[in-house]
């Protein structure tokens, strides 16, 4: 299943969950709880001069709780898509969101109901659609910047990727990979394994990146952690109508995903010639 794919593999995207990267969201978590709070106290102190701003930071930290969280997800979720085509794009977004925004009212209700006599449900109904206006605006902008902060493609990295090579950086030496020899790829958290006829080859670049590259030289998706060159596949293994695993000519068994089942078909039936 897409959403499947999706949520095993957002750590694969390009900004890996690390102390920097955590300090970037956290600091951008206590601006917006900062500035929404101050706002909130500024109306409030309109109509009660001198009412104390404490209960409302304390307020909106409760609210804005979850967003610890949902801030790095969200936002390498907008980088793992940072170069997919829209309608993908659009799909997980949606996909993600809705399932960001249930977890989002499900805390709130939880959490606000404490030390009340009001029951979640009814905590939920009291808060009704405008409360999580800003969550939604939150998720959006997060996302959308994901999309831009994930580093664009070096055009110098791929040249002419059907009779070009690869620049694969390992130890100290750059390895030149004839695109020709590659047979298909995997993404195996940062990096890339470059299935090679005899060898793999470890690539430090991105699917989304890999993808965009060698989309000319005839590599199609068969699943959100592998791309293939439909020539070299030996054997597509299948149940019922559908294949549920190719194999490659050096023995590599990769598995197709249902988003990508029917383009493998497409490809493999170009190559019968009779």
């Amino acid at each position: 299943m897409a959403l499947v794919d999706d949520l095993r593999e957002v750590r694969f995207a390009g900004f890996p969950i690390r102390p920097p990267f955590l300090a970037m969201t956290t600091a951008a978590w206590l601006v917006c709880l900062l500035v929404f709070s101050a706002a909130s106290w500024v109306d409030i102190v309109r109509n009660n001069p001198g009412a104390p701003y404490l209960p409302v930071l304390l307020g909106w930290t409760r609210g804005m709780a979850p967003w610890l969280i949902l801030f790095p997800l969200v936002f390498k979720l907008g980088a793992r898509h940072a170069n997919s085509r829209p309608r993908e794009t659009l799909t997980s977004a949606l996909t993600a969101g809705v399932i960001s925004m249930t977890a989002v009212a499900a805390y709130a209700a939880i959490a606000f109901s404490i030390g009340t006599d009001r029951s979640p449900v009814q905590t939920l109904i009291d808060f009704g659609l405008q409360a999580f206006l800003w969550d939604i605006v939150f998720y959006v902008v997060t996302f959308l910047l994901g999309r831009q902060m994930r580093p664009t493609i070096d055009p110098r990295a791929y040249r002419s990727p059907e009779f070009g090579s690869l620049a694969v950086k390992s130890s100290g030496r750059v390895e030149y990979v004839p695109v020709r020899d590659i047979l298909g790829a995997t993404a195996q958290g940062n990096y890339i394994a470059l299935h090679l006829a005899d060898r793999d080859v470890l690539h430090r670049t991105t699917m989304a990146q890999l993808e965009h590259a060698l989309t000319d030289a005839g590599f199609v998706r068969i699943h959100r952690s592998h791309l293939v060159n439909p020539a070299c596949i030996s054997i597509a293994r299948s149940r019922g109508e559908s294949f549920r695993i190719v194999e490659l000519t050096n023995g590599t068994q990769l598995p197709v995903s249902d988003r990508y089942r029917n383009e493998v078909r497409d490809q493999l039936d170009q190559r019968v010639i009779a």
